[in-house]
């Protein structure tokens, strides 16, 4: 279909990661089957196609990490590595039969709502346009790389890679390499460097709470096992959600007997494998646990405590032309520094422009307060613009079950703009402001707020907390679950043979 010559469709879903995929489900399951998914890449899967870093896996259980309706009796672990992810992503695609409606190479620049027509209008890294009904922003937060800007680092003769722009051709044997940050993607590259470099450097500013990683390998009796028993797969699934609830709703309120018990089971950890007074001292975090993501390996601890590694408990704050030098003023020669330093997850979306009903950018209306949307998918001035993962809903755990429920709660906001006739839907200022409100209290009483630590889920490290859901799943499931036309507000009249009767 065309509109001014300009091809139109209902639904735009804007990338094909565990949301797009998610989304492109729910639609078909209520019915709308006028969509297409747009692709920045010339192929799917979003961060598990972009992180190919040494070592790159979930550190979330696989039967929990994948798509209810698309559950796997096909991982080689209970936490799958990152080709394997790739290839589940590809599989459900081909599963859905949505690879014809995936336009790739084509990333989304600029959405403009006209209010006349109740559609958006989109500006495409191709040049072309598409004019669309409702647009589901599925481009997630974990995808700009924050890449610090040191001095020096144009001077520095050897090579500098972030985690997730690895390149193919990067071989880290027998070089000396720095690797600064001490997040979920260091965990697994620096047992990688130790294992084939000749020395490595680790620049931990702040020291994580790193768990102890219950690793199972799944041979193939396993997992034929799986094949003819898929309600193997549900229990397992079922037992991670319940662990996860449980440690989110305690992190959510300060529950001081799961906080000192995951305590204690990090320092038995750590102690296990560190046996160096001062190591031990830099490897201690400064904040209660869960303040800063927790991450679960074996093999980080045992690799800090190599001879070939060592450690800095002070950030890295320039380079030299062969190496790096600290905060304190230490030096260290490398020929390789890798920046594991994470995402801009703060500054959610800034790569798209969305200019809503206002004539104001969605950039302009978060620039007071930070990111805030209705149950982390609506934002108030923003018709028919339902986003993902948006601010306020990675709750510890899966973001599948995240991802899930924002999927149905938007299908089902697509079916209530119908029921009532109308061409848009959007939150009521009101109801944004009571929603941030209660949000607002929710996170002051939690770890997230008042576990004494900086962390990218908040604004500048110590700000507002737009990242985190301040509570579990499942109470964010619930919250969800409840579509309150009151408030809601609906724009429009619709076409005659798109009421729903």
């Amino acid at each position: 279909m065309t509109a001014g010559g300009i091809r139109a469709v209902e639904t735009v879903i804007a990338g094909v990661g565990f949301s797009g995929l998610s989304a492109a489900h729910e639609l078909l399951a209520h019915g709308r089957d006028d969509f297409l998914l747009l692709e920045k890449a010339e192929e799917a899967g979003g961060v598990w196609r972009d992180n190919v870093y040494p070592n790159a896996a979930c550190d979330v259980p696989a039967h929990l990490y994948s798509l209810s309706f698309a559950q796997s009796p096909e991982w080689s672990s209970n936490y799958a590595l990152q080709a394997e992810i790739l290839d589940y992503n590809n599989r459900v695609i081909d599963d859905l039969g949505i690879r014809d409606r995936i336009l790739f190479s084509t990333a989304l620049e600029r959405a403009v709502w006209n209010g006349e027509r109740g559609r958006w209008l989109l500006e495409l890294s191709t040049g072309e346009s598409l004019e669309c009904r409702f647009l589901v922003s599925a481009l997630g937060t974990l995808n700009q790389p924050l890449v610090p800007e040191l001095p020096g680092m144009h001077d520095f003769a050897g090579r500098i890679v972030h985690t997730a722009e690895w390149p193919a051709d990067l071989d880290l044997s027998g070089q000396r390499v720095a690797v600064i940050g001490a997040g979920a993607s260091a965990i697994q590259v620096v047992p990688h460097a130790v294992d084939v470099a000749a020395s490595v450097l680790v620049s931990i500013r702040t020291a994580p709470h790193v768990m102890p990683k219950p690793e199972a390998l799944y041979d193939e009796k396993a997992k034929q096992h799986f094949r003819e028993h898929p309600e193997a797969l549900l229990a397992l699934r079922k037992e991670q959600y319940d662990y996860w609830n449980h440690s989110t709703h305690a992190q959510a309120v300060m529950d001081e007997e799961f906080l000192a018990n995951a305590e204690r089971v990090w320092r038995e950890h750590m102690e296990s494998a560190i046996s160096d007074p001062e190591l031990r001292r830099v490897l201690t975090p400064d904040s209660r646990f869960g303040c800063r993501r927790p991450v679960v390996s074996n093999a980080f601890y045992p690799a800090l405590a190599s001879p070939k590694t060592t450690v800095f408990d002070s950030a890295i704050t320039r380079l030299t032309r062969d190496g790096v030098v600290s905060e304190r003023g230490q030096v260290w020669q490398a020929d390789v520094v890798v920046l594991a330093t994470g995402f801009r997850a703060t500054e959610m979306l800034s790569h798209v422009e969305f200019v809503g009903a206002g004539g104001w950018t969605l950039e302009e209306e978060w620039a007071d307060g930070g990111p805030q949307a209705y149950k982390g998918t609506l934002v108030k001035g923003f018709p028919n613009l339902f986003l993902i993962t948006g601010p306020n809903t990675q709750a510890s755990g899966s973001i599948i079950g995240v991802i899930e429920a924002q999927t149905d709660f938007v299908a089902r906001l697509m079916d209530d703009a119908d029921a009532h006739g109308a061409q848009s839907v959007a939150v009521t200022p009101a109801a944004q402001a009571a929603f941030d409100e209660e949000l607002s209290s929710m996170m002051s009483r939690s770890v997230w707020e008042i576990g004494g630590c900086e962390s990218w889920y908040r604004i500048g490290g110590s700000g507002r907390v737009v990242t985190k859901w301040p509570g579990s799943l499942d109470e964010f499931e619930r919250v969800l679950a409840r579509l309150d036309d009151v408030d809601l507000a609906f724009g429009g009249a619709l076409e005659p043979e798109r009421v729903v009767v």
